[in-house]
């Protein structure tokens, strides 16, 4: 599940040449939680993260046996967030020990080409059928890596970002 919001403020700085110079003091930040049980989150790095996915990194594991994490991008001003751009809700399986359970991984990997390009098929299905298989693997997808927050986790995922930009940006 991924949330996304509006680029009007972003739009007006680069439709006008003056504000250009403004960009340099604009920038994207990546805030990630940890969720450890329903309604309850905690940051953790994103590089804690990218090890976890990537370099046999550990991370603490649900009680189902997935790692869950909210990914909060921002819109930095002179390094101060001032607008929330996207949020998602990542869940991966975890072995015992906290490891990607990489043979879970494979299986997200494997569905990505498919639910990002199949709509680029080289064969016309028959007339009368609708070609359909991308949209089915974007389900597919979405069901491996992605999770649904409970009210309780949008309530604490808010104060947290709300808290860490010092002002309400969710």
């Amino acid at each position: 599940m991924v949330f996304a919001a509006p680029q009007a403020s972003l739009n007006k700085t680069m439709a006008n040449p003056s504000n250009m110079r403004d960009l340099g003091r604009m920038g994207v930040g990546i805030w990630t939680f940890l969720r450890s049980q329903p309604g309850e989150l905690r940051p953790v790095s994103q590089r804690a993260v990218d090890d976890f996915l990537s370099r046999a990194g550990r991370l603490p594991v649900e009680a189902e046996g997935f790692v869950r994490y909210a990914q909060v991008i921002v819109r930095l001003e002179n390094r101060r967030a001032i607008e929330m751009l996207r949020v998602g809700f990542f869940q991966y399986r975890a072995l015992k020990d906290g490891r990607l359970d990489r043979r879970y991984f494979r299986k997200i990997m494997e569905a990505i080409p498919e639910a990002a390009f199949g709509w680029l098929q080289l064969e016309k299905p028959p007339p009368g059928v609708v070609a359909a298989e991308h949209k089915f693997a974007k389900r597919r997808l979405e069901h491996l890596n992605t999770w649904k927050p409970t009210q309780d986790d949008l309530s604490k995922l808010r104060g947290l970002v709300n808290q860490k930009a010092g002002h309400e940006i969710m």
